[in-house]
């Protein structure tokens, strides 16, 4: 992934992210940001004095849902690449006068600037296609501790995508979107496309890196050739 890229493309986006990700979602989905946030937060599970962290975080919408769902003894810290994004994340927080339980941390969830097994749940909401997810789950493993639960919400490949007309039309779309959107919010995201994977290909690779009780629940999108939507659930287990 082309941090440069990204960070150009989100700075420019970080005054109307909100509004243009729930835009995008619904076109896509069918399915409005902050439905997919409230199902996101949800999951994260109610334990007192846990310590959540929310990788690409954004404007830290999904963390102060998360930290109205489990109460002031427990902290989340978000982490998200773009300084932009997060200076609008500490207004946001501001507002919801939650400044003493969310704090957040400008750096990649790749490269995490935070201690080893120093967190209970990890969430991530729409980052996971702009990371090398491999290296992603490797830095999240790092950095939870034994038996801690990765909950997930990102657009996904449907199994169109991976069927042989599938082959054939999406690298046409692609080439079509490349050439007539060239901003770099575009470039973003004609490179993000290589790391959709399906709800199948999510449950092999979180099983491959140890996490156990997957659970991946798919909402199909609008038109066959979309995008779909996924929440993901695992907890991890570290291996004998």
């Amino acid at each position: 992934m082309n941090s440069g890229v990204i960070n150009d493309a989100f700075t420019a986006l970080a005054s109307s992210y909100e509004e243009t990700v729930d835009r995008e979602v619904r076109e896509l989905c069918g399915l409005g940001y902050r439905h997919l946030i409230a199902n996101l937060a949800q999951a994260v599970p109610r334990t007192d004095g846990q310590m959540v962290l929310d990788v690409a975080s954004g404007t830290a919408v999904s963390s102060v849902e998360v930290a109205r769902q489990i109460g002031t003894s427990s902290k989340v810290v978000g982490l998200d690449i773009t300084r932009a994004m997060t200076e609008y994340g500490i207004a946001n927080i501001k507002r919801a006068n939650l400044s003493a339980q969310v704090s957040q941390v400008c750096g990649s969830g790749m490269r995490m600037p935070l201690a080893a097994y120093s967190f209970d749940s990890v969430i991530c909401c729409l980052g996971t296609h702009h990371m090398d997810v491999e290296q992603l789950l490797s830095e999240v493993r790092r950095v939870m501790r034994r038996g801690g639960h990765l909950i997930m919400a990102d657009v996904g490949a449907p199994a169109f995508w991976r069927s042989s007309w599938g082959q054939i039309i999406i690298p046409i779309i692609l080439a079509g979107f490349r050439l007539f959107w060239r901003s770099a919010r575009a470039q973003a995201e004609a490179e993000a496309v290589s790391s959709f994977h399906t709800a199948d290909e999510w449950r092999m690779l979180l099983t491959s890196f140890s996490f156990s009780q997957v659970e991946v629940t798919e909402w199909p999108p609008r038109r066959f050739w979309y995008p779909c939507a996924l929440i993901m659930k695992a907890v991890y287990e570290v291996p004998p």
